[in-house]
């Protein structure tokens, strides 16, 4: 379908994050208002039914496709009444109301209508503002009790989004993010430093034995030995820190605003409280213990090179015994084995 230069297709989807994408489709449609979803910078990521009909009825259009425009190209008449409403949207939550001023095709009349609209944020990739919701409502044929109904629907639609997003960030076993969670948000924290100016420290964790467990008490106990762990790690660090599940039993931590050394202590105190835990499970009592690996980011590196070099110090800590934390300093190819001082068993870091 081509509108005064406007290809409307259904490609746009591809812009929308793959696990979201069919979701956001079959609820958004089912909207029977026109709706359009933004990148938060204003390109076009998706139209539902009746945003396609309200094009091609009003005529409204620009000179490019639909799949490569902004929303600011459909509208140019109304730039400051959409840029409002989509800078509210990214930085403040709720639902915002604006207008539009749409001009009659009709040869006959040339005047314009005020058409409402209304925008909220979804958060479909990580926990930043990612896209921009824009519905458009007739006002002739909604009253303000429908206007609250519809809010509350949007509303409703948006908290079961979120929650199927953040569902499938995550380990099922666990609850910790999955190792793909991890890697994605990784390069975040590692721009970060440079923005913020304050070091970040990366650990991966290996249980120790874990096959024996698995061999002498079966995979139900190693399940129960696994959660028990995350759950372990998730008490003893902060909530600005993120615990990931990133395959079998080992486990990774990102530590924002803490250094090498830092980290270290961290680590040690962690270690040792894992030493102390002892896991029940059909009358028997399992300790366990994990050997970790830990590193300090650089500015600008891949998150591939950070978990390489955090590994290769983990595989260091099993090397020299287990139950131990191995680090690499920035700067430096070698690992050392570090050892604890003063524990004490609190989850703040230094």
């Amino acid at each position: 379908m081509k509108l005064m230069g406007v290809s409307i297709s259904g490609k746009m989807t591809e812009d929308l994050p793959p696990h979201v994408s069919q979701t956001t489709m079959s609820l958004i449609s089912a909207i029977s208002d026109p709706v359009v979803v933004c990148k938060v910078t204003g390109e076009i990521a998706f139209l539902n039914p009746a945003a396609r009909r309200f094009l091609q009825d009003t005529g409204t259009g620009g000179s490019d496709a639909v799949e490569d425009a902004s929303i600011l190209d459909l509208f140019p008449d109304n730039v400051s009444n959409l840029s409002k409403v989509m800078s509210l949207c990214r930085t403040q939550s709720g639902i915002f109301p604006g207008s539009l001023h749409i001009a009659h095709t009709d040869e006959n009349d040339r005047n314009q209508s005020r058409l409402p609209f209304q925008g909220s944020m979804l958060r479909l990739q990580g926990h930043q503002p990612s896209h921009v919701l824009l519905r458009f409502i007739a006002s002739s044929s909604v009253s303000r009790h429908q206007f609250e109904e519809l809010n509350a629907t949007l509303r409703k639609k948006n908290r079961q989004l979120l929650f199927e997003r953040e569902k499938s960030r995550k380990d099922t076993l666990t609850g910790l993010w999955k190792r793909s969670t991890l890697f994605s948000e990784l390069p975040r924290y590692i721009q970060r430093i440079e923005d913020q100016e304050r070091p970040t420290s990366f650990a991966v964790i290996d249980l120790d034995n874990f096959k024996e467990i698995n061999d002498l008490h079966g995979h139900p106990c190693g399940d129960k030995v696994l959660a028990c762990l995350g759950e372990l790690l998730l008490q003893e660090c902060r909530s600005l820190d993120k615990v990931a599940r990133i395959g079998g039993e080992e486990f990774a931590l990102i530590l924002p605003n803490t250094s090498f050394l830092e980290a270290d202590k961290a680590c040690q105190r962690i270690r040792e409280r894992i030493k102390q835990t002892h896991v029940q499970y059909e009358g028997h009592e399992i300790q366990i213990t994990a050997s970790f690996g830990l590193t300090e980011i650089t500015i600008g590196e891949a998150a591939e090179e950070v978990y390489k070099r955090a590994d290769y110090a983990l595989y260091a800590a099993k090397k020299a015994g287990r139950d131990k934390v191995a680090v690499i300093e920035p700067g430096s190819s070698r690992s050392r084995i570090t050892q604890a001082e003063n524990i004490q068993i609190s989850k703040e870091h230094p």
